[in-house]
């Protein structure tokens, strides 16, 4: 046998080890876990912070596009921690105030660490529950005010839930909802609550 023929044989025999292995592997056995995903993400409270202000009139939309990715290790089938970061998008509003043009816009990104629970449902389906917290950075413009853009970074509590169904042993599907309260301070323009419904693809190993 040649020597590569003897790399072929032993490059196919290795494949096909790794996939037997991952065949016959239980979810107890994966202790890693990783994920990217998008969804829509909704800062409350900008929209009617907007809106509430005297002389402003137009549109305002505090729903958008965001998208996350997100690692966690299992301590056991039950708990585990959890490190992410998300990107909110940027909520805006458009009009004018006292007759003059305005534009306004709200924008971000976390990155957080939760405590991390698990219900196993079987092999390939599984809810979980999550409580940590985030460190955001936010720039603000709000349509109305004159004062121009503001950025501000602090840290605040972010809870979640959702359920993930495992369609191959190493891959499969994640929905979740996340919520980050009270993202931004005094010195922002507008306080939120940032929810993020999002649908990603995770893999464990």
């Amino acid at each position: 046998m040649t020597r590569t023929a003897q790399l072929v044989s032993a490059a196919v025999l290795a494949v096909s080890s790794a996939a037997a292995a991952a065949q016959g592997a239980k979810p107890g056995d994966y202790e890693y876990y990783a994920g990217i995903g998008g969804g829509e993400t909704k800062m409350a409270g900008y929209c009617q912070a907007v809106n509430s202000t005297p002389g402003f009139a137009g549109t305002c939309d505090e729903t958008t596009s965001g998208f996350k990715a997100f690692g966690g290790y299992k301590l056991n089938r039950y708990f585990g921690l959890e490190l992410g970061f998300s990107n909110f998008g940027q909520a805006r509003a458009d009009g004018t105030l006292n007759g003059n043009p305005v534009f306004g816009s709200w924008k971000g990104y976390a990155a957080d660490l939760s405590a991390i629970g698990f219900l196993p449902l079987g092999d390939h389906f599984e809810l979980f529950a999550k409580g940590g917290v985030a460190f955001w950075d936010i720039t603000s413009t709000l349509a109305t005010s004159a004062s121009g853009s503001v950025n501000d970074r602090g840290l605040s509590g972010v809870l979640g839930a959702g359920a993930t169904v495992w369609l191959f042993p190493q891959a499969g599907l994640r929905v979740q909802y996340d919520w980050y309260q009270n993202v931004g301070d005094g010195s922002m323009q507008v306080q939120t609550d940032v929810s993020f419904l999002s649908l990603s693809v995770v893999g464990r190993f």
